[in-house]
């Protein structure tokens, strides 16, 4: 949302629906209509907003590539194909802007951010895969939570509110973001490179209680002060090289063997989060009956399904040191980039660099390496390590685990630890693939669960099930959603930067998902 205290400076180019004026209103932005661009009064240096809707409106490529720099973000609504190619060439991203399937009634937004541009398709699915798994380390029989107790989206149902929530992050983005210590765009000049970045973001809110204020198991609800929500921030990174031949007018084969290689660069960057607009962990009635939600692991993957695209390395892999339950990671990546200059007449080392160091409090980040990619998971690893036990199928979960042992009311009881980390678990990953040019697929995908705790002091509608082999009643717990988010088909080109290139020297189509 727009900071209230600050007027967001947007134009409005073409007609826009009623509906979205008046969501722009709501959210504290300035508002100037016009016919066209040409009608545009305000200076483009204040303005956050640039919205075209109408596929006869349209930008030139200096038009386009002042409003970027400018810091600008711009909102294309319904936009010619025309208007998506003269996009493509301003940017010049390896995102392939023309062939982007966009939501109708949503805006494609194009930004920059630290010199690199960013994409947002905005038609992540209203409804994310979820698998869903309610269980209990001791119960058999628990019920699955209704299908419409969770809802998984960008933002709102309403789809103007929806494009001003986005349009809302996109400022956000460009006033907020720092970029990591990296070198990693030749000057210009030297062919074959490109770089773009692929937004992925969605709002998620869950509706199911695993127990409500008053004990009952299994509840639905509707009310605000109970909906629990969190935000996922993703952000992929692509750098793309050519090296060791000139790619240009050359297939796949011919490239090869002339010595060269095309390098893929995949930075992932930002993390999921509790919404501030949503409800706090539930606690309980009680201190100590429970605690949920709690996320405790989140994995991001990036991989070539059809192998065309081979893994050569990837960091993080191991903590670089540890300091107490706090891990330090470090990711510093160097490479010389073999390529060409001076439209091809000349040799030119790009040494590409790039490096970032971050900290997990209680977490510990893991590397799944697979055939032809990576997965990297944060996991808890405090009152329970959940790498090692991803099920928490053994009683360590709890005891010592995340309860602590007192006596109320002359009673000896479990209660749930209220110190556990907040929901605020980051993604970094770096993963760096090599092909020649030609077509490819690399997909992309985001899991994460969410836990519920509950002290064995607290009597609920599901006591019957929480009982030890001994037939002691025990702390129980649940894990639901697992939430699998897989952001829509993009595809990547990666083609010649120099204004001499006659044809593509790589074509790197990628599909994040199934």
């Amino acid at each position: 949302m727009a900071d209230p205290t600050t007027k967001l400076q947007i134009s409005l180019i073409g007609a826009h629906s009623d509906g979205f004026v008046k969501a722009l209103q709501a959210n504290n932005f300035d508002i100037e209509q016009c016919g066209s661009v040409s009608d545009r009064k305000k200076s483009t240096v204040n303005l956050s907003v640039l919205a075209l809707t109408g596929e006869e409106h349209t930008l030139s490529e200096s038009d386009i590539d002042k409003t970027l720099r400018a810091g600008t973000v711009l909102s294309l609504f319904g936009p010619s194909r025309a208007l998506l190619e003269t996009v493509h060439k301003a940017t010049n991203t390896p995102i392939d802007i023309p062939s982007l399937e966009l939501a109708d009634g949503l805006p494609l937004l194009v930004y920059n951010v630290n010199g690199v541009v960013h994409v947002t398709p905005n038609n992540v699915p209203s409804e994310a895969k979820v698998q869903e798994l309610v269980r209990s380390t001791l119960e058999k029989d628990g019920k699955a939570p209704p299908k419409e107790s969770f809802s998984v989206s960008t933002v709102s149902v309403d789809p103007h509110e929806q494009a001003v929530m986005s349009i809302s992050r996109a400022v956000s983005v460009t006033k907020t973001s720092r970029c990591p210590v990296s070198n990693l765009e030749p000057p210009s000049g030297v062919i074959g490179f490109k770089k773009g970045t692929i937004d992925n973001t969605a709002h998620v809110e869950i509706t199911w209680l695993a127990w409500n204020a008053d004990g009952v198991y299994d509840f639905y609800t509707k009310d605000p002060q109970y909906i629990q929500k969190f935000d996922l921030n993703w952000y992929t990174d692509f750098y793309v090289y050519a090296t060791g031949a000139d790619c240009r007018g050359k297939t796949g084969d011919e490239f090869t063997k002339a010595g060269g290689l095309v390098y893929t660069l995949v930075i992932d960057r930002g993390n999921v989060r509790r919404s501030s607009d949503g409800a706090p962990r539930f606690l309980g009635p009680t201190s100590g009956y429970c605690s949920y939600y709690f996320i405790d692991w989140n994995r991001t993957g990036n991989f070539s399904p059809g192998f065309t695209m081979d893994l050569l390395s990837y960091q993080p892999r191991d903590p670089a040191s540890q300091n107490g339950t706090r891990y330090n990671y470090s990711i510093d990546f160097q490479q010389d980039m073999q390529m060409l200059n001076d439209n091809g007449d000349s040799k030119y080392t790009f040494k590409a660099q790039y490096s970032n160091d971050f900290t997990l409090e209680k977490f510990q980040q893991h590397a799944i390496e697979l055939d032809s990619g990576v997965d990297f998971s944060v996991d808890y690893k405090d009152g329970y390590d959940h790498w090692v036990d991803p099920q928490l199928s053994t009683d360590t979960w709890y005891y010592p685990g995340i309860t602590q042992w007192v006596n109320r009311e002359g009673y000896e009881h479990f209660i749930i630890r209220e110190d556990m980390p907040a929901d605020d678990l980051p993604i970094n990953g770096l993963t760096v693939l090599s092909s020649s040019v030609g077509k490819h697929w690399f997909s992309s995908a985001y899991s994460t669960a969410c836990r519920a705790f509950k002290s064995n002091c607290w009597r609920t509608t599901s006591d019957g099930h929480n009982l030890s082999r001994d037939g002691l009643k025990v702390p129980a717990m649940e894990e639901f959603p697992k939430i699998e988010i897989v952001p829509p088909d993009v595809s990547l080109a990666a083609t010649d930067t120099s204004q001499h290139a006659s044809s593509n020297c790589a074509k790197t189509y990628s599909t994040f998902g199934d």
